[in-house]
This record gives structure tokens, sequence and C-alpha cells, in this order.
């Protein structure tokens, strides 16, 4: 939408009338002077040379019969206010006058003029951020991933798209002076506005920052990522079993459900021969069990642990100072028999062990 600059002789004839008119409240006033900049603009750039500039007097007092209001006599001459939204609104008229009538002023104006119509649009998006601030603080669980996780609503929710269009298209409306047709709709939009300039910074903060972190939620991911086996987030050291009477077992090999070796240290078992994630953190640190000709072994447990504070950031000795972990618990619980009795016999079907399979 381009918007067409006013000329310096359209204002001052906007001005003109105003003065004619201004026996009659401002409210009024502004309201039939709403856009009339504005179209004498369009119809100049439209006539060409052709244009001429009404007479003011005469201009006012059609607009006055046209709204059936009182011609100006004597007894209707200005009336002092003294209000002070009055007082505000003539002394911001005047600084704008003072600024238009400066080169410089005037060129900056005629930008942000043209420019409004981007401003109808983002204060459309203001109203939808807005409402969903304000539903977000009274129900913080939809707000959990931060705001362009409800946002992302709008992917596949008519609702959200409706109403996020249908502000935008209200707030273009009443930028352009349409629907408002009450007083009390134009104090709803002056505050509207006002709420989405405050807020504006925030709003802008929060949804680049919930941007960012979408588009960037596999780092994010990777970053927070816990090598090998992990409960909650938490690394798992060592693993301690018992049998079905509750007795500790020294010693169990594991696998996964595809028969791979299932270890604390990930599947991807780094070459030094112990837990490189747990060394020098001031613990226990697992090692695997060696033997000579065999790869360590890493998913037989419980893994031997080289004692807390006995690191000494030499790999060879602190291996050999490594020694059986200590069971949490002597004893637990043993399983009932019920539980016992329940368990199938070996099928046929069964396979049996590999000892290939063994590391």
């Amino acid at each position: 939408m381009i918007t067409t600059p006013v000329r310096d002789d359209i204002h001052a004839f906007a001005s003109a009338v105003r003065a004619h008119l201004d026996d009659l409240p401002i409210d009024e006033v502004d309201d039939l002077l709403d856009g009339l900049e504005a179209d004498l603009s369009d119809q100049a750039a439209e006539a060409g040379a052709d244009f001429e500039i009404p007479d003011a007097a005469t201009y006012a007092a059609e607009l006055r019969a046209a709204a059936g209001l009182p011609e100006r006599t004597a007894s209707n001459r200005p009336r002092k206010r003294l209000t002070v939204i009055d007082d505000v609104r003539n002394g911001w008229r005047e600084v704008g006058d003072a600024v238009r009538n400066n080169p410089v002023g005037g060129w900056i104006l005629d930008l942000l003029s043209s420019l409004r119509p981007v401003w109808w649009i983002i204060r459309g998006i203001g109203w939808y951020l807005l409402a969903f601030l304000a539903v977000w603080f009274v129900v913080p669980s939809i707000g959990y991933g931060g705001l362009v996780t409800a946002l992302l609503v709008l992917d596949g929710s008519v609702v959200a798209w409706s109403f996020l269009l249908g502000a935008v298209l209200l707030s273009v409306q009443w930028g352009r002076g349409r629907w408002l047709p009450t007083r009390w709709l134009r104090v709803v939009r002056t505050v509207s506005t006002i709420a989405v300039i405050v807020t504006l910074p925030f709003s802008i903060g929060a949804f680049s920052t919930s941007v960012v972190n979408f588009f960037q939620r596999d780092a994010l991911a990777a970053s927070t990522y816990t090598p090998g086996l992990s409960v909650d987030g938490q690394r798992v050291r060592n693993i301690f079993a018992f049998d079905a009477q509750g007795d500790p077992i020294p010693m169990v090999q594991l696998f996964d459900q595809d028969g791979n070796p299932l270890t604390t240290v990930g599947r991807d078992v780094s070459p030094i021969p112990y837990d490189v994630y747990f060394y020098g953190g001031g613990g226990p640190v697992p090692v695997p069990y060696i033997a000579p000709g065999a790869s360590d072994t890493w998913n037989t447990y419980p893994l031997r642990e080289i004692p807390a504070g006995m690191s000494a950031w030499d790999p060879i000795n602190d291996i050999a100072d490594a020694t059986a972990a200590r069971f949490p618990f002597p004893r637990v619980q043993p399983l009932p028999a019920e539980v016992l009795r329940t368990q199938d016999a070996p099928s046929d079907s069964t396979p049996s062990p590999d000892p290939a399979a063994t590391p």
C-alpha cells in the first residue's frame, strides 16, 4: 500500500478548516477531519495541475451541514477548554506542526506516514501475542516449551489462524479510520496500541528466543545428550545383579535384545581401559575386565572400580589399583514363590548359547 505524501498547502488547508470548527468538541472535529489530508493528497495526485484547494470556511460549513451540526454563530464561539486531555492534544498538535515545518522533520514524518501500513500489521500481530500471553499467565501449562510452542498451533489450528488474521484485519481497518462507529472503540484502539508498544520489546525477545531455540532444537538436544547407559539423564556407573533368592550375583554378563553386549559406556567403547566419563571426577571409576589376548569386557558386572581419590592420572597404575565394586545391599528381598512358579520351563525352540557370542 502506497501513501501519498501530504503537501504543505493541503496541511495548511486542514489547519484552517480545523480553526473554523474550533467551537466544536475536539473529538467531533477529529471525526470530521479524519482522513481529510490523505484524501485531498490522493485527489491532488490524480488531478495534477488541475487540482484546486477549496475554501476552508466553505468546506467547514459543508462539513457542519453534512453532520447535522449547528452553524457557527456568535453564541457558539470557541469555548475555553481546561481539560488536561485537551491541553495534551493541543500541545501534541503544536509539536507536530513545528516538526512538519522543519524540512528534515517533514521528510521524517512523511516517511513514517508511508510506513503506517507496516505498523498496522505489526499491531495486529501484537494483539495476538498479547492475547496469548494473557492466557499463558492464566494457564501456565500451555506455555511449556516457550512462546513458539503455542504459536505452532497455527500450523494446524483454524481457530488460531482465524484469530491472527482477524486481529491483523481489524488493526488495518482501524488504522484506516474504519470500523469505529463509537467513541469507546477509539478508546480501545488507543489503549490496545499503547499496550502493544509497551510489551513489544518483551514479545519480540520472547518470540525470537523461542524461534531460535525451536530451529536449534537438534543442537540443544545434542548438547544435553548423556553418553552410554543412563537413567533419567544420569549416567549409570555400575550394575549390580541379585538372583531370585535375593542373593548378590558376583559376576554376570548382560546383553540387549539384539545380542549386543550391554555396556554402561555405550556401544562405541573407548580403547582407553577405564570409563573416561567418570575419570578424574573424584569418585569411583569403572574399568573393564581384561584378559590376555581378548578384548576388554565391559558387559560383565559388577565392573571393577578405581576407588575414589585413588586416581593418579596414570592409567596403568590406576587400573592396577582397581578393586571389586561393593554391592549397595548385602541382600535384597527375594522374589515371591508365586512369581517363581509362573516361570515356564525353556522350550525346545529356545536357542542354545553361542560361545562365540561371548566377548
